[in-house]
């Protein structure tokens, strides 16, 4: 539950925000959201709406294809958490198409149906908002594998109107474990990449040309350790993913590269969203050798450099590995409104939908 800051049943204001389940999305994830254009997943069916996913009037978008048996499988919810069987990447493109990650596979949405993407030299996951539309259309991802053996890594791109994946970026092997994601600076028009995990391996890089050549940020220890980037006009935030570390949301200035943290948080940050001046981080209950408290918390940056914590959710007691850790799942897009949902994953209130609602 809750834990005295927010309750599954109460509304609750927490500083300038109130935040409260939406109830009727029990089983949804809002996958897409921007005014007037929403996207929700349930398990491999998609959903669209015109209004705010609270208001329940989203229509059928399609079904993705998958094995029966996985079908059957999931439909319990425990399954799909042990299966990973959800969306995880839902990107609207300029021709009308949607390009989607699910399961281990990329896809596109096409006239009404999914079609999926050749071209990956091996089934992966993409890390939930890790994919970037750059400034000609084209969208980046990076394998997201376990890869103990630390072979190569790839970061894969496709362009609107192909059937198939070019890879444009291949990590050596001994280089880097795996990479959480690819994201678009909207100042500069660069692509950043964040790799993970061993101090040697945690890096964020930058490039101009599509991965052709590419600029080290910074890199060498789990300062540098992140899965995902805010972007402002001179400076660009991250919350660490620090296993060893006291995890902390940075402040990096662009011309010089210096670091100020805005404050500790209490465990690693996977993901984070960006209203406005508005700055939102979820740390994740991994129970990491660093996690000061099992909880998967909202955070909340404002425009001033404040941090403070909104409302925090306990870790379900499934295993934290087999059945996911305890996440909180921002919608990609790019909502200009003053509120924002998220979907629970691994703590008490498992597979429900949250909305955070400024005042």
């Amino acid at each position: 539950m809750l834990s005295g800051l927010l309750s599954a049943k109460k509304k609750s204001k927490i500083m300038d925000w109130k935040v409260e389940e939406v109830k009727g999305l029990k089983g949804f994830t809002v996958e897409w959201a921007e005014e007037d254009n929403y996207i929700l997943s349930r398990s491999n069916t998609l959903f669209h709406s015109i209004a705010p996913p609270h208001t329940l009037s989203f229509k059928k978008l399609v079904t993705i294809d998958a094995p029966l048996w996985k079908r059957c499988v999931s439909r319990f919810r425990l399954a799909q958490r042990l299966l990973r069987f959800m969306v995880t990447n839902v990107v609207p493109l300029a021709n009308g198409d949607i390009f989607v990650t699910f399961d281990k596979t990329a896809g596109i949405i096409h006239g009404g149906k999914y079609e999926t993407l050749n071209g990956m030299k091996r089934p992966c996951r993409v890390m939930r908002s890790a994919c970037a539309v750059d400034v000609n259309g084209n969208v980046f991802f990076g394998e997201y594998l376990a890869n103990d053996e630390r072979g190569e890594m790839r970061i894969y791109k496709y362009s609107p109107g192909s059937d198939e994946l070019e890879t444009a970026y291949v990590f050596p092997a001994g280089s880097i474990r795996h990479i959480h994601g690819i994201y678009f600076d909207p100042f500069t028009k660069d692509l950043f990449c964040l790799t993970g995990d061993d101090d040697h391996e945690c890096r964020i890089i930058k490039t101009a040309d599509e991965f052709k050549t590419i600029e080290t940020v910074g890199e060498g220890d789990e300062t540098w350790r992140a899965v995902s980037l805010l972007f402002s006009k001179d400076s660009i935030y991250y919350g660490m993913d620090a296993e060893f570390r006291v995890n902390n949301i940075y402040k990096l200035d662009r011309e010089t590269l210096e670091k100020q943290s805005l404050g500790e948080v209490n465990g690693t940050v996977f993901y984070s969203k960006q209203i406005g001046d508005e700055l939102f981080f979820a740390t994740t209950a991994e129970d990491a050798p660093a996690q000061t408290e099992n909880v998967a918390a909202l955070w909340h940056v404002s425009p001033e450099g404040s941090l403070n914590k909104i409302c925090h959710f306990e870790k379900d007691r499934w295993h934290k590995t087999l059945f996911m850790f305890g996440t909180i799942h921002f919608p990609f897009g790019f909502v200009s409104t003053d509120e924002l949902y998220f979907h629970l994953v691994g703590v008490r209130e498992d597979n429900r939908v949250f909305r955070a609602v400024r005042r």
